[in-house]
């Protein structure tokens, strides 16, 4: 009988005990309804921070206690880079170049502080590769850096060989549409210091380089009407005159004419001397066709329309290149390189130093 009623009494407690969760504001439900003061956070019965669109739904940061990366666009923090100098996670989203090296080792670290105080890197190499350049963390890192403080790129690549010394200037970290006045002023810092200047830009602009790409990009890197436009290869074939148009007209009815008196005579389609009339009445009749479409295509009105369409492609073409030098991370963009050979290393350094303290804002044409 009493153990009975215990065991009774125990039933009816569990039955009565309403399951709650540990944290009061931890349940699903807790996000998707005002709580009431009893069931606020602080226990206080003040009402509990909701985010999110609607007061009365938190975000997905708030409900898991987790961080979500964005993607960076345009020029990286000076906090990300220094992250991804020491191999750390950043904070945004490529930043860094995939397989590609960002981690300094200890000797690194401090040649990249000397670069930072001085605005100028110093590497050693006895390899004169293109490419050799990307495989080191150093310059990776203080590329990013350059582009997050908005300034020129300056390395200077010392011969171990006691050769001449090359300073390696790359402007692209400055994101502008038109550098070509800071490109010739570099180069007059240069030539007055007694170095030979290389401008391996060319006469291109990066708006127009970017504009190059984005086209090429659309076209699958094939070369369209529209790749040769910016490229200044497009070449329009003269239209054919009315003349030409007519004779082609006169060889094609002359050609009829001879096969159909050949079968007048009483040949028939399996002779050669027939054959040989068909072949040539269908090449008469495939010149005209591509006369015709040729004038047709270099009408006035063709080339109004063909003209209105070129203009729509290039304004797009131009918005999508601005848009994409403003907002890829510099490993997406195109270095624009400046070379300097330098007779000795102190004519480097001098040249190092005289290109990180000028001052090229005004000579940029900003996006």
């Amino acid at each position: 009988g009493l153990v009975d009623a215990d065991y009774a009494m125990q039933r009816a407690l569990h039955v009565a005990r309403v399951a709650k969760a540990k944290n009061r504001d931890a349940g699903r439900s807790m996000h998707w309804r005002v709580g009431k003061g009893s069931e606020s956070a602080n226990g206080a019965g003040e009402a509990t921070a909701r985010g999110g669109k609607g007061s009365s739904k938190t975000t997905r940061s708030q409900r898991t206690n987790k961080s979500y990366k964005v993607y960076v666009s345009g020029r990286p923090t000076i906090d990300d880079v220094e992250r991804a100098s020491r191999g750390e996670k950043t904070k945004s989203m490529g930043v860094v170049e995939r397989e590609a090296p960002y981690r300094l080792m200890r000797d690194e670290r401090e040649a990249w502080e000397r670069a930072k105080r001085r605005g100028g890197l110093e590497t050693r190499s006895a390899s004169r590769d293109g490419l050799a350049r990307r495989r080191f963390p150093l310059v990776n890192t203080h590329r990013a850096y350059c582009d997050a403080v908005g300034m020129v790129f300056v390395c200077t690549e010392q011969d171990v060989g006691g050769g001449e010394d090359c300073v390696v200037v790359d402007v692209s970290t400055l994101r502008a549409s038109e550098d070509g006045d800071a490109r010739a002023r570099l180069s007059e810092l240069a030539i007055a210091l007694g170095a030979s200047a290389e401008d391996l830009c060319g006469d291109e602009e990066p708006l127009m380089a970017q504009m190059r790409y984005v086209a090429a990009m659309e076209g699958g890197f094939e070369r369209t009407a529209l790749v040769e436009v910016l490229e200044g290869d497009a070449e329009t074939e003269p239209a054919p005159s009315e003349s030409e148009i007519a004779a082609a007209r006169d060889a094609v009815s002359t050609a009829a004419d001879r096969v159909r008196e050949m079968k007048d005579s009483g040949k028939s389609n399996a002779d050669d001397d027939v054959k040989a009339g068909v072949r040539c009445l269908l090449e008469a009749k495939a010149k005209l066709g591509a006369m015709e479409a040729a004038a047709e295509k270099t009408s006035a009105a063709a080339n109004e329309a063909a003209e209105v369409d070129l203009e729509a492609d290039l304004k797009r073409i131009e918005e999508a290149a601005r848009r994409s030098l403003v907002e890829l991370p510099i490993h997406g963009l195109p270095e624009r390189y400046m070379r300097f050979k330098c007779p000795d290393r102190p004519t480097a350094k001098a040249l190092s130093k005289a290109i990180a303290k000028e001052d090229l804002a005004p000579l940029l044409l900003e996006v």
